[in-house]
């Protein structure tokens, strides 16, 4: 019962080293020579662990060679693991890609670590697959950390929101993530408006790493009479001992005040102007009073001439 036991073993063993051979001949003629991650040479199956830091792009370079000719084949990156890879995932993919036989083919994919992704040890797989072949695998070590220092903005509140009447009070709060190695201490706060020359700020005591506070109110007077338009609203955090800065900027649009409307003021239209009467010179004046006086003189004349007339019939 022994023997049989031991010749079934050694009968399972031959088998699944039958298969693997089946299937290792039947797998992707297409492997990987060479890889650098970022200028550092990896090693698949566990020779060394690379460290990387999240919030962060990276470059996959890699050598492909085959000793046959491929047809269709694709080349696909990923890190599994992330929380949110359904929607996000951590991979890359090229090709369709054909390989002549005995020719060296570089490569490179290019991926991004989240700025959430977990502070752990990972593997980076690389698959190499056609239409119809078993895939090859490459499994590589990775160690993703964090910054030592990495403040980031995640949310910026805005009461009554990003319109505002001119004279009125803008209410804002930003809330801040630590996502470095270290705790940040002293936080300051920055929100300002240049255009309207109005600006307030904040501190946050202490952000442990991992971990988001949130600023108390910080008000912002708009001036009652500020020109309506829209302006741009400049957020700027300061941390690590004033060190480091991170910036961000929205927009903020400012209605007319009613109350701030010019009143037109009133136009009066000149009357026209009269034309001048021309003035009578002194000798048009003497020429005028001989005019009137030769006319009595005739009108005199007329009458004696008329009463001497009127005798000379009566006699």
């Amino acid at each position: 019962m022994k023997a049989w036991t031991i010749l079934l073993g050694v009968l399972m063993v031959l088998a699944a080293t039958s298969v693997a051979a089946q299937q290792n001949s039947s797998s992707v003629p297409v492997v990987i020579r060479h890889a650098e991650l970022d200028s550092t040479d990896i090693f698949p199956f566990g020779f060394n662990q690379l460290d990387i830091e999240r919030n962060d792009e990276f470059t996959l370079k890699l050598e492909l060679f085959s000793n046959q000719r491929a047809r269709d084949v694709e080349i696909r990156a990923s890190i599994s693991g992330y929380e949110f890879n359904d929607v996000r995932p951590i991979s890359a993919q090229i090709g369709p890609f054909d390989f002549d036989a005995n020719v060296t083919y570089p490569k490179r994919l290019t991926l991004r670590l989240p700025s959430d992704v977990d502070r752990d040890d990972y593997k980076l797989r690389v698959e190499i697959s056609d239409r119809n072949s078993f895939s090859q695998f490459y499994d590589y070590n990775l160690q993703i950390s964090a910054p030592r220092h990495a403040v980031t903005i995640q949310d910026v509140t805005l009461n009554p929101g990003n319109t505002v009447t001119a004279g009125q009070s803008l209410l804002a709060r930003v809330r801040l993530e630590n996502k470095g190695q270290k705790d940040e201490k002293d936080v300051k706060v920055t929100l300002s408006i240049s255009g309207l020359n109005v600006a307030a700020s904040d501190t946050i005591d202490k952000i442990d790493n991992d971990d988001q506070e949130e600023t108390e109110e910080m008000l912002l007077r708009v001036p009652r009479c500020a020109n309506p338009g829209t302006y741009d609203l400049t957020l700027d955090v300061w941390s690590n001992k004033n060190h480091d800065r991170v910036s961000g900027t929205s927009k903020v649009t400012v209605l007319e005040n009613p109350a701030c409307k010019e009143v037109a003021p009133v136009v009066t239209t000149p009357a026209p102007a009269q034309p001048a009467e021309p003035q009578e010179s002194s000798t048009d004046k003497i020429r005028l009073a001989l005019e009137i006086a030769l006319g009595v003189l005739i009108v005199l004349l007329v009458i004696v001439a008329l009463v001497g007339f009127a005798r000379m019939r009566e006699e």
